[in-house]
């Protein structure tokens, strides 16, 4: 009698084989899957998020528009001068400290009582000054306003009146720094609030 060998056969160990590296691809190419989606959503909520805090900065700056605590007449905002170039902005005067005036000409403490707010290329900036040398600060990137995604922004700032403004429509477009992975396309979230302008005192 012979003893049987023990051990696999050249057969059994390239089924063997065979099996293994199919059951790996199938792993692999769900992690895969995975993180791609994985990273669609949080390109999703990081669009999300930056619209949501854009507009909440800008509305609660348009919210004070026309602070007037003394009744010295000061003005509530300024619309865009020019509708038809590719920078939406708007001017925002409210008296915080109640010296009467807004344009620093008695006090040095009017800096943010005269504000400009625009939206120019891919970001959201303001000065805070009516000193026209002083720098803009970036208040968010990757706002593009372009919620149709034709390459033309939309304008961020819709007044209710181009003569006496009683409210103003802010909508705001965050788009997805890179491509989302899964749709091969950018993400783009709009959020939009309504602002009605205080009445003076």
């Amino acid at each position: 009698m012979r003893r049987a060998d023990a051990g696999f056969s050249l057969v059994e160990m390239l089924v063997s084989l065979t099996v293994l590296l199919l059951a790996t691809t199938s792993l692999a190419g769900l992690l895969v899957q995975n993180s791609k989606m994985n990273k669609s959503q949080q390109l999703a909520i990081d669009a999300q998020s930056n619209a949501r805090n854009c507009l909440e900065i800008v509305v609660a700056k348009l919210r004070s528009a026309g602070w007037d605590p003394v009744n010295a007449g000061v003005s509530t905002v300024t619309l865009d001068p020019d509708l038809t170039d590719l920078v939406s902005e708007i001017e925002v005067f409210a008296d915080v400290n109640a010296d009467g005036e807004t344009d620093g000409t008695t006090t040095d403490d009017d800096d943010g009582e005269q504000l400009l707010i625009r939206h120019t290329g891919n970001q959201v900036e303001w000065r805070a000054s009516a000193d026209v040398s002083d720098p803009f600060v970036v208040l968010a990137v990757n706002i593009t306003n372009d919620a149709d995604g034709d390459g033309t922004p939309e304008p961020m700032f819709v007044p209710d009146s181009l003569t006496d403004p009683e409210r103003v429509t802010v909508r705001i477009t965050a788009r997805s720094p890179v491509v989302d992975p899964v749709t091969r396309a950018f993400i783009r979230y709009t959020v939009s609030s309504d602002v009605v302008f205080r009445k003076n005192l």
